[in-house]
């Protein structure tokens, strides 16, 4: 009988994927029938459309996935709608090349819901699946715990809202929904199936999570290989806005601009062109073949030798593919460069995993531009990576027996720390904002006390806590709750001392007095010679995959828990 099944979800812009895996055995299974996919050859796939259409007047009634046929609109991209933080710059192609088909989101339809919607879809899926492989009683009965993919550089409010809709479509009735970073779990699992065998510790490489909407990247250095593989973070991540599905957006624009004009041009010209590039052209070219040349199908032209058309074909040669592909192409290998620079260490490897991670021509355009002593690897499983190594972490974590691959450090990707009176130090602080505590007879200012700072290294798992107290005059009312903000400084800039506008509030820690023992305050002599009320409490933080825990403690008991962004 099994104990657990895990299961793993990559929620991804273009595409999403399922795995799962019981923690007997910790087998994968990787899902590839799907709703709508049907074809003389019985089609499979080991990913399904992130898309949705509501046919109908009532909530549950819509579409998801292949079962949307392709000359209706619906709702795509919406992932991307999650994150908020966006910048111009890394939006500038998202804006720049919209979906044809695309649906805007509306009150009834924001992005939220739609996540939700989706991922309800899924769930049946999976829950059918489950009953056709394991008979209807096993998958009954045995408890599901899910894992949620995201991206390691999305904010707080991004992972908050994704929990959020994974909780209103049925995920988490057995146990907590859990979100790892997509990058980290797709190392996971290329580290286990040993395809980077040959580091050995201290050697660093980078990985390259290339999807359909989003490009994500980390650095980890291997720290030692048995028992159990353990690696670290050797920069923090980075991402960006120029996904594969760019580059079909590019060619859209193309055909638009070149043919739009022309007598029997349509949508259904369009999309059937847009099929053949997607499927054939942006995957086979590589810039080793400089006379390549490809007949896309524009049924309904008429031949014309001035635009390159014949017999219902566009020929296209090397020079024109390049010259669309190259813009977003050359935003990766920007990315990469960067992370590489910024990596400690010497970078011995570049992975590339997820949909356009499988392109020839980025693989050629990086290997160009890094050094020849960096390998660039492109193993067969990259489009499955981060949803496979999503299930191998939620196995792990369940029953440590089958950890084979441990991240014991991270990198800090920004500030974090509380308001609170400390200690004057004239090198740091201002004059004009210090204040004497009569407590402790001692020159305090109302400050940042940082926990970490952007850089540092944080272990995972393993708890930090920093000790706090709040002092009350005797002869004054005590105080009826205990509350503590955390903040953030997510800029470049070096940890400051006083809080300003980009020193931005994270989470808030909130304890009911009442709710604490009766002995919790402790009746103190200061400084002064004065009576107070003390209380005494400590803040503990602990840092895991995509989210950071905060926890208020006194006296060993925990009162306030909060889950927020990842370090």
């Amino acid at each position: 009988m099994m104990k657990k099944i895990v299961v793993g979800i990559d929620f991804g812009t273009t595409f999403s994927g399922i795995a799962w895996g019981n923690t007997l055995d910790a087998h994968i299974n990787i899902i590839q029938q799907w709703p709508g996919l049907s074809s003389p050859l019985d089609k499979s796939s080991e990913k399904v459309p992130t898309q949705i259409l509501y046919d109908g007047e009532a909530p549950g009634d819509f579409k998801w996935g292949y079962q949307i046929k392709d000359d209706l609109p619906r709702h795509q991209w919406f992932k991307l709608d999650l994150e908020s933080s966006y910048n111009p710059k890394e939006k500038a192609l998202a804006n720049r090349y919209p979906h044809p088909n695309n649906l805007p989101s509306n009150v009834d339809h924001n992005a939220q819901q739609l996540t939700t919607d989706y991922l309800a879809g899924l769930k049946r899926h999976l829950t059918h699946m489950l009953q056709l492989q394991l008979g209807e009683l096993q998958a009954k009965t045995t408890p599901l715990q899910f894992i949620l993919t995201v991206p390691a550089v999305w904010s707080e409010i991004a992972r908050e809202k994704t929990l959020t809709a994974a909780e209103g479509a049925g995920l988490g009735d057995d146990a907590p929904n859990l979100l790892v970073s997509e990058p980290e779990v797709a190392a996971t699992y290329a580290l286990q199936r040993q395809d980077l065998r040959y580091l050995k510790p201290g050697d660093t490489f980078v990985v390259c999570d290339a999807g359909g909407g989003t490009v994500d990247l980390i650095s980890y250095t291997v720290v030692k290989l048995e028992p159990v593989l353990e690696v670290k973070e050797a920069a923090p991540g980075t991402g960006g806005l120029c996904g594969s599905t760019y580059l079909n957006r590019r060619f859209q624009e193309y055909l638009e601009v070149r043919l739009g004009q022309q007598d029997g041009w349509d949508e259904d010209t369009l999309k059937e062109a847009m099929d053949h590039f997607d499927q054939l052209v942006k995957v086979q070219y590589t810039s080793t073949v400089k006379d390549q040349t490809w007949r896309v199908p524009v049924t309904g032209l008429a031949t014309n030798e001035a635009l390159s058309i014949k017999k219902g074909k566009l020929i296209l040669k090397s020079a024109d593919v390049k010259e669309i592909l190259e813009p977003v192409i050359a935003q990766v290998v920007k990315l990469v460069l960067e992370q590489i620079r910024t990596t400690s260490g010497e970078v011995k490897a570049v992975l590339l995993v997820g949909g356009f991670g499988m392109s020839m021509y980025l693989r050629e355009r990086i290997k160009e531009e890094v050094s020849n002593k960096i390998e660039v690897l492109q193993p067969p499983y990259g489009w499955s990576a981060v949803v496979r190594g999503a299930v191998l972490k939620g196995i792990a974590q369940s029953d440590p027996k089958h950890t084979k691959v441990r991240l014991t450090s991270r990198i800090a990707r920004k500030h974090l720390g509380t308001c609170c009176g400390v200690i004057f130090n004239e090198k740091i602080h201002s004059a004009s904002r210090k204040y004497f505590d009569a407590y402790d007879g001692t020159w305090r200012t109302t400050a940042m006390s940082w926990f970490i700072k952007r850089g540092d290294t944080v272990n995972e798992d393993k708890p930090y806590t920093f000790e706090y107290y709040n002092v009350t005059s005797f002869t004054d009312e005590k105080p009826t709750e205990v509350v503590l903000y955390i903040y953030c400084d997510r800029t470049n800039r070096s940890a400051v001392a006083y809080r300003d506008d980009e020193v931005e509030t994270l989470a808030r820690l909130n304890v009911k007095v009442g709710d604490l023992p009766k002995d919790a305050f402790d009746i103190k002599f200061g400084k002064d010679d004065k009576i107070y009320y003390k209380l005494e409490y400590a803040v503990e933080i602990t840092y895991q995959s995509a989210s950071t825990k905060y926890e208020l403690v006194h006296k060993g008991k925990r009162y306030s828990s909060v889950i927020a962004e990842y370090v």
